[in-house]
């Protein structure tokens, strides 16, 4: 006579087994998310090894697996998703109607709030600036240590450009320029699509039109009077970005993420599109200062989707903010104040996408010039492979 557990496993070598691997290949869930929903109940396994904890399920879960990735993805909740999950099929959509009807109406009411809280943001009074910047020399390396001289406050630059181990052609772009006002724009862009040059195009018409801006010139004239009012570097910046859209491929096959950063003295101004980053280390802590903009990283940020989840899902690279045609072009815009002995750090995602955060952190603490951590950098990506193309800017605040 059998055991219970022989009894068990004969029911199931009866039906179409899937073993947790092969679930997570048809369904797009990575074997960390079925064990999560396996914990929380929603897709529990046919069986369970009771000598090895190995789990088995049934081909027909896989329909179920699907329905739950595709409900994750969209941020819904695993609460609202068991009870989708055990309707009709009619029934299911009427209850995918509803959350979706109040998503809508959650977002028009955070819209308004962030309205209003844009009008009082306005009314208040702004803080005086914590340093002030004596005329001192700043040297900015690019490159194979390439020195320039201004007068603000010391700053040393270095950057990495690498094709990686991959990709056949460089779609990433660094560009290092001093603009008027004893400033320094520091942007990175990362390409896609058939033009392997668009990277480029685009930084070098940023940093003119920045120069342009920033110098008080007519573009008509190709001079400035020297008599108008200082401008401000945010509205310039705005002013920059808003034409790029406009050296867009019109076939909308080619497209690119871009962070650029103009160091004024104390202050830093920076615009952000797509999933280049932007890192202030300060004090032995490295502080993220952008976003990914992906559908997966907002869930993210939300609490609606865990890491492990995000890690495992098939459009976590997906941009659906960048300089495309057809997506939305207007960047983030992201002020902070500067103190002497910060770090910034631009990255393309050739590099965060690669090394952990414990791995950026450990070379960007060290302690290392900013040659040395740029060239850590680029060493530690191509050691782990460099799928992509890759970029990085180190700059040190004297």
């Amino acid at each position: 006579m059998g055991t219970d557990g022989q009894d068990a496993r004969r029911r199931i070598a009866a039906e179409d087994v899937l073993g947790i691997g092969e679930l997570a290949r048809r369904s797009g869930l990575s074997p960390k998310a079925l064990r999560l929903y396996d914990a929380s109940d929603l897709l529990p396994p046919r069986h369970v090894d009771p000598f090895t904890g190995y789990r088995r399920y049934g081909a027909d879960q896989v329909g179920r697996a699907l329905l739950i990735a595709r409900l994750r993805g969209l941020g819904m909740g695993l609460e609202r998703i068991r009870v989708i999950c055990d309707l009709p099929v009619d029934a299911a959509g009427q209850e995918l109607r509803s959350w979706w009807l109040q998503e809508q109406a959650d977002a028009r009411t955070r819209s308004a709030e962030v309205a209003s809280l844009l009008t009082d943001l306005r009314t208040l009074p702004k803080e005086e600036s914590p340093m002030t910047t004596d005329h001192t020399e700043r040297s900015a390396l690019t490159g194979h240590t390439a020195d320039r001289t201004t007068a603000s406050a010391p700053v040393r630059v270095a950057h990495v450009l690498e094709q990686g181990a991959v990709r056949a052609t460089q779609q990433d772009a660094v560009h290092i320029q001093d603009l008027p006002g004893e400033r320094l724009l520091l942007a990175i862009a990362d390409g896609f699509g058939a033009d392997d040059d668009l990277s480029g195009r685009l930084l070098d018409a940023l940093g003119e039109s920045l120069r342009t801006a920033l110098s008080g010139a007519d573009p008509d004239d190709g001079a400035g009077s020297g008599e108008t009012p200082d401008p401000d570097v945010l509205t310039a910046l705005e002013s920059a970005w808003a034409a790029l859209p406009g050296l867009l491929p019109a076939d909308g096959a080619s497209g690119a993420a871009l962070i650029g950063a103009v160091l004024d003295g104390e202050r830093l101004v920076l615009a952000h599109l797509g999933d280049g980053r932007a890192l202030l280390v300060r004090e032995g802590h490295v502080e993220p200062l952008t976003r990914d903009h992906t559908h997966v990283a907002s869930l993210v940020a939300a609490g609606r989707l865990t890491e492990e989840e995000a890690a495992a899902d098939p459009g976590r690279a997906v941009l659906n903010r960048a300089l495309a045609v057809g997506a939305p072009t207007a960047p983030d815009l992201i002020m902070r104040t500067l103190v002497a002995g910060d770090r910034l750090v631009l990255t393309s995602d050739g590099i965060h996408a690669v090394l952990s955060p414990e791995v950026l952190g450990e070379v960007l603490l060290a302690g290392a010039a900013p040659e040395r951590t740029a060239q850590d950098l680029s060493r530690r990506t191509l050691e782990a492979g460099a799928p992509d193309n890759l970029a990085a800017i180190v700059a040190d605040l004297g």
